[in-house]
């Protein structure tokens, strides 16, 4: 009898497992982490504890309910103790739950706890159990526990009950600390703020949540979905200010962890809670973790007082942004504000600074957003303890009240922290709002902007750095130069390291030059010969600024900003303005050489001579200067550039004729200007010249040149030669040619002149370099009756360079047979672009030689 009464119990347990839904559910992995004891001990009103038997205790530790997909689910937490001898079964034990209405639905356990089969004597074991509902409220629910017992009727036994308060709630009190093991790691967490953000006609909750990892390993809460959830039930989905993948949290850290969403504007802010929920992917279900009351709900705290820091949290980081100085400028009926934001990295790990938007807002309400030419640019990588600057340029009518403006930098656009939409209705227990980020973004702070009118930097002075770290600078000159068809404008620079202990180093530096405000000018190029290099304490460095302007454009003010450009981000150096106005070219003292100063290329430049090409409807100007290396090095020389003016005001562009080859030290170059002018104008011009650039450093040879620096204008002695009465040491520079011997032959009868001219070639000075400048030494010979002949005379070919040569030349013409002698004339000339200059002339005797008469024979 006994034996089939245990047998059809059996049978009768296997009948009421099998119809338990937990009974063959897969154990599968579910991001499901529950709130187990801490959370419950939150929650005074929870007060269950049911004797099952040998020794063994059940406790109610946590409640809660979900709805989702028009349905609801109730969860609870039972911890089981094990005081008794020998293990417990759990299978042993039924927990139920009673509806309101009165229905009865057994309660099974979530997928991760279907693997918890017993409690070992002297141990305890919580178990997550799940209902599905029809109501989303706990309230009216009773708990009950069923135990199994072969000797009473139907063989489970009511052990207790427990009738939930109606007025409970799983929410863990605001500010109240709640230990959780979330993804099996110990998080004490606790809710800090709620703020209702107006913004842009929306309203945007924004909820604070403080964390403080317990656990031995970095831990985030990507695994776990947040909701805002209302009195009534009424839900909308969070988003994570630190986008999807949630904030990482270290061990032992603690950190302040944001989470924001749009809601309906009559939506009341009072009696809100946070909510985690978790999908049980083997149940398809969503259940809740973890649920915290919100504070009173509070307008953000955006106003920055000028000169203060905004802290915010950035990759994890303490970063602080500033604004570090503003500066107004006025230019017709606009206000420009140039705005320096600095930010500074106060953590221990590298922080990346997101490129947030940036807007005036103005006391009369308006708002003037900043417009950059490249949104990336505002990005920033920050090291720990490094601090770097943006610069930027906003326009607005001067109308306004300068004094009482703000700059409103806000989240990034797009940025996968902002807000989902709401839906359109909120429905008592639904859940609103999509997964999708939106496009909205929140203000960040309100910086009170310092009123400080723009100062225009005086040649002379010296001006504080203007960055953290950065240099004093000085402007030392401002030029504006004739360059082709156009303007080049030369700004120089002195920079000085005013650290007492410690080198800067000047970086690769980019430029913008703008005039009036609006004409940007072309080709800009920075020229500083220590780019990249440590400047010592206290040491100076030269930097100039080269742009072009259209010759016709007359200016009113300068800007130039100076910045180092990594991709598309620019960090901005050095932002000054100038008056319009330019420095007169320096005029060195008639014989005073030009210099050039620079490291490396430093040599003197002085006239030697000065020539005037007269031809028929203009003349050529030639100045040809000594070029003399002050280096200890054999080096390549310094191109120069230059252009010749007149006092009129006039610019004649110069060709240059340079040597391409280095030069020894204190070795010497000529080099020749030259330019083809108005007749009548070459004798009162004068000499402007620099030193030629290209591509951001000193031209070489071969390259197109870009500008030129350092440009002074000589005084010159233009002469126009006067022609020698012989052909003895005629200077034909770097030659001097003389004619040491001339003979002309006629034999009687004959109707050709031979002649035979020795010609000795020297070079004036041997260490001098001279490039080919295409002139040409011509030979013209004119005979007794008026006839003349010209012949080029190349060196090396036709005259021995150096040494002696004779030349034999020969006229002919049938009315020398009636001749009995004569002369002949010999003129050398310079031939220079078409143009000449008579060296000399000098005539000779021809010889006559009558035939000789035989006499007869005899």
């Amino acid at each position: 009898m006994n034996k089939k009464k245990y047998t059809a119990a059996a049978m009768l347990l296997a009948a009421t497992l099998a119809a338990a839904p937990h009974a063959d559910a897969a154990a599968s992995k579910t991001a499901s982490s529950q709130a187990a004891e801490s959370a419950a001990a939150q929650s005074p009103a929870l007060d269950w504890r049911v004797k099952l038997g040998g020794g063994v205790t059940a406790t109610l530790k946590q409640a809660d309910v979900w709805q989702q997909n028009g349905d609801s689910v109730a969860v609870f937490t039972l911890q089981y103790k094990n005081a008794g001898k020998a293990a417990a079964r759990l299978v042993t034990y039924f927990p139920k739950a009673v509806l309101p209405g009165g229905s009865v639905k057994a309660a099974n356990p979530i997928s991760k706890d279907l693997a918890k089969k017993k409690v070992e004597p002297g141990q305890s074991l919580t178990v997550t159990y799940y209902v599905k509902t029809d109501t989303p409220s706990l309230s009216g629910m009773k708990l009950a526990m069923d135990v199994w017992n072969p000797k009473v009727k139907g063989y489970l036994e009511r052990v207790g009950s427990y009738r939930l308060p109606s007025n409970y709630s799983a929410a863990v009190a605001s500010g109240v600390n709640a230990k959780l093991s979330l993804s099996g790691t110990p998080v004490t967490v606790k809710s800090e703020s709620l703020e209702i953000i107006k913004y842009d006609g929306k309203v945007i909750a924004r909820v604070g949540l403080s964390m403080t990892n317990n656990g031995s390993s970095a831990w985030s809460d990507r695994g776990y979905d947040p909701f805002l959830v209302t009195k009534s039930g009424s839900s909308f989905r969070l988003q994570r200010e630190a986008g999807p993948e949630g904030t990482p949290i270290q061990p032992k850290e603690r950190k302040l962890v944001y989470y924001i969403t749009e809601v309906p504007t009559y939506l009341k802010p009072s009696g809100l809670r946070f909510l985690w929920t978790e999908t049980d992917e083997a149940l398809k279900l969503s259940l809740p973790v973890g649920s915290f009351r919100l504070p009173a709900a509070t307008a953000p705290k955006w106003d920055v007082p000028a000169g203060a820091a905004k802290s915010l949290t950035i990759s994890g980081q303490p970063v602080e942004a500033r604004i570090r100085q503003a500066t107004l400028r006025s230019s017709g009926d606009q206000g420009i504000w140039n705005i320096e934001m600095a930010f500074k990295n106060k953590g221990k790990k590298t922080a990346k600074v997101p490129a947030y938007e940036y807007a005036i807002k103005a006391s009369e309400g308006s708002y003037h957003p900043y417009a950059p030419g490249d949104p990336g640019g505002l990005m920033l990588t920050l090291r720990p303890g490094q601090e770097k600057t943006l610069t930027l340029e906003i326009s607005l009518p001067m109308e306004l009240k300068q004094d009482r403006l703000k700059l409103q930098m806000i989240e990034a656009s797009g940025d996968e922290r902002t807000p989902s939409p709401p839906a359109g209705q909120e429905e008592p227990g639904g859940s609103t709002g999509s997964d999708a980020p939106s496009k909205a973004s929140l203000p960040l702070a309100y910086f009170s902007i310092p009123y400080q009118t723009e100062r225009q930097s005086s040649i002379g002075v010296e001006y504080a750095p203007q960055s953290a770290g950065g240099f004093a600078y000085t402007l030392e000159s401002i030029q504006r130069l004739p360059w082709q068809d156009t303007d080049l404008i030369v700004a120089k620079l002195r920079l000085r390291n005013t650290h007492e202990t410690n080198a800067l180093q000047l970086p690769e530096l980019k430029a913008d030059v703008t005039a009036d405000e609006k004409t940007v000018l072309a080709s800009p190029e920075v020229i500083a010969g220590e780019q990249g290099s440590l400047i010592a304490p206290g040491a100076s460095t030269e930097v100039s600024v080269l742009a072009k302007i259209p010759y016709t454009k007359d200016i009113r003010t300068l800007r130039f900003k100076l910045f180092a450009q990594q991709e598309s981000v620019k960090t901005p150096f050095l932002t000054l303005t100038t008056p319009g106005h330019t420095q007169s070219i320096e005029l060195l003292e008639k014989g005073k050489p030009y210099t050039v100063t620079t490291a490396g290329k430093r040599a003197e430049a002085q006239e030697r001579r000065t020539l005037i090409y007269e031809g028929a409807d203009s003349d050529i100007i030639y100045s040809e200067l000594t070029l003399t290396s002050g280096e200890a090095r054999r080096v390549q020389a310094a191109l120069l550039k230059g252009y010749f003016q007149g006092t009129d005001g006039k610019i004649y562009e110069a060709d240059t004729v340079q040597p391409e080859t280095p030069i020894q030290p204190g070795g010497k170059q000529s080099v020749v200007f030259w330019a083809r002018v108005p007749k009548g104008t070459a004798g009162s011009l004068g000499l402007a010249l620099g030193t030629a650039m290209s591509g951001g450093k000193l031209a070489e040879p071969g390259k197109d040149v870009s500008g030129v620096l350092g440009v002074k204008k000589m005084q010159l002695n233009p002469v126009r030669p006067a022609a020698s009465s012989n052909l003895a040491g005629l200077d034909w520079y770097p030659y001097s040619i003389s004619v040491t011997k001339a003979t002309g032959h006629l034999q009687e009868g004959s109707s050709s002149i031979s002649m035979n001219v020795t010609m000795d070639v020297k070079r004036t000075d041997n260490s001098i370099t001279a490039a080919d400048a295409g002139h040409k030494l011509i030979l013209t010979i004119k005979d007794t009756l008026g006839q003349t002949q010209e012949r080029i005379l190349t060196p090396g070919t036709d005259i021995q360079v150096p040494g002696t040569r004779t030349l034999s030349f020969e006229m002919t013409d049938e009315q020398y047979k009636k001749l009995k002698g004569g002369w002949f004339t010999l003129t050398l000339a310079d031939e220079f672009q078409n143009e000449r200059i008579t060296l000399g002339s000098q005539s000779y005797n021809v010889t006559f030689y009558p035939n000789v008469v035989e006499p007869p024979e005899e």
